[in-house]
């Protein structure tokens, strides 16, 4: 399926609820996270053809696509969603968008070697956990 067609349904593994999105693969963000904030930037500048929209999880829109964000004041990590595809979290979500940007694929082979998608996972675990003392919080606008 192009990435410039309407999607299709997307089902949500946290919510079981469909969604749609007219154009692109959505990640959802933390903007009220400096660390998220930054990394969502450098992820919108690799993102060179637009494959990828960013959502704060902040947004209404946001919230209609993972329904359980209603009431949180931030979230674990982030969210990937993608037509046909339960939503991914975390580095799995990393690991499914990676391959929508310029080089990704190259990138993405480390997934295959022996032991990465768990030490990157514990790693991702960590960083996220631990976000908001190590780099800041910052004001969704």
């Amino acid at each position: 399926m192009s990435n410039t067609s309407p999607r299709s349904s997307t089902k949500n593994k946290e919510s079981g609820e469909h969604s749609h999105d007219e154009t692109r693969n959505i990640l959802i963000y933390d903007a009220g996270c400096r660390l998220c904030v930054r990394s969502k930037g450098i992820l919108e500048r690799w993102d060179r053809t637009h494959r990828i929209k960013f959502l704060p999880f902040q947004s209404e829109e946001a919230r209609a696509i993972v329904p359980n964000f209603a009431g949180r004041s931030d979230i674990d990590a982030m969210r990937f969603v993608e037509a046909d595809h339960p939503v991914s979290i975390g580095i799995d979500a990393f690991r499914r968008m990676l391959p929508l940007l310029p080089l990704g694929r190259v990138f993405s082979i480390l997934f295959y070697l022996p032991g990465f998608p768990w030490l990157a996972g514990t790693i991702y675990r960590i960083v996220a956990k631990n976000r908001i003392r190590w780099f800041g919080s910052c004001e969704y606008k």
